[in-house]
């Protein structure tokens, strides 16, 4: 069967069976039949969606309280469990610096892609738990540095092995462009990639893992389209910060042009669309909870 669409069903937390779809038809280019493997395999594992939750700046559950909070209780039993692994705590939603912190003390342990499995820091009672809270607080610390301006949603399964690569003909199709109701491949490694490090001003940061690996990971983006200028501004400045430091990436084996620098996402889907922009968004807003995801 030759799919061509993309469905994901959002609900309600309190009431699963108050249903809406977002239809997406597929791109015609040849990367979506590597997703749609990488999605079956999905299926085919009956792994859960890791983040039902995963709204961005689109209802109201994730307040800049919220996120503090709930940030803070993950690094106080993050501590109960391994005493010491955090010696800093979220006070302001905009605290880069220790945000950058909290997501470079998840980086070091959890180590790329499936490393985290023979780190002896998890071999301990409650260890699956803590490994757990750590992925958990690298998707607050995104969250927090999202918060009020990128309207998104996530799909992601976390366990799913990361064992598929970008060839050279896929780096091809990465674009800065966003598109309102556009769906893209998730950045799959474990690090910071050139466009993270560009805007992110990182002093925490343990490796650079450029877009390497590939997933099922989708994030459904709703802010306007990028304008031409918009794109040519971000090309500009990962440009900019790749010179200025120069040295730090061709001491690790980059250098300007190498395909894997690709900034980016590659587009896999397009809203398919009765509802105005406008009129979407407040629909979205209705709901809390990603139920499904399936291809027809």
């Amino acid at each position: 069967m030759k799919h061509t669409k993309l469905i994901i069903r959002l609900s309600q937390q309190a009431n699963h069976n108050n249903t809406f779809d977002l239809e997406f038809n597929l791109e015609k280019h040849h990367f979506v039949q590597k997703w749609i493997d990488r999605f079956k395999l999905v299926q085919q594992r009956q792994d859960p969606i890791s983040e039902p939750w995963a709204f961005y700046n689109l209802n109201s559950l994730f307040s800049d309280e919220y996120i503090i909070t709930e940030m803070n209780r993950l690094v106080d039993e993050c501590n109960a469990i391994s005493p010491g692994l955090f010696d800093r705590k979220l006070t302001e939603i905009n605290d880069q610096d220790t945000l950058n912190y909290l997501h470079s003390v998840f980086e070091l342990h959890h180590g790329k892609l499936d490393q985290w499995k023979t780190n002896p820091l998890f071999d301990v009672p409650d260890g699956n738990k803590l490994r757990e809270n750590l992925s958990f607080i690298n998707q607050m610390v995104h969250r927090a540095e999202g918060q009020g301006s990128n309207k998104q949603i996530r799909v992601v399964w976390f366990d799913v092995p990361k064992t598929e690569t970008y060839t050279k003909a896929d780096y091809q199709l990465f674009t800065n462009k966003i598109e309102f109701g556009g769906v893209y491949i998730c950045y799959a490694d474990v690090g910071k990639n050139l466009e993270s490090l560009a805007f992110d001003d990182d002093e925490h940061v343990h490796d650079f893992v450029p877009n390497t690996y590939y997933s099922a990971d989708l994030v459904i983006r709703f802010n306007p389209d990028d304008t031409d200028i918009d794109v040519e501004e971000k090309e500009i400045a990962y440009k900019t910060f790749f010179h200025e430091n120069k040295e730090f990436f061709e001491s690790r084996g980059y250098y300007w042009g190498d395909p894997c620098l690709s900034t980016g996402n590659i587009k896999i889907a397009q809203i398919n669309k009765e509802l105005s922009s406008d009129k979407l968004l407040e629909k979205i807003s209705e709901y809390d909870n990603i139920q499904a995801a399936y291809l027809i």
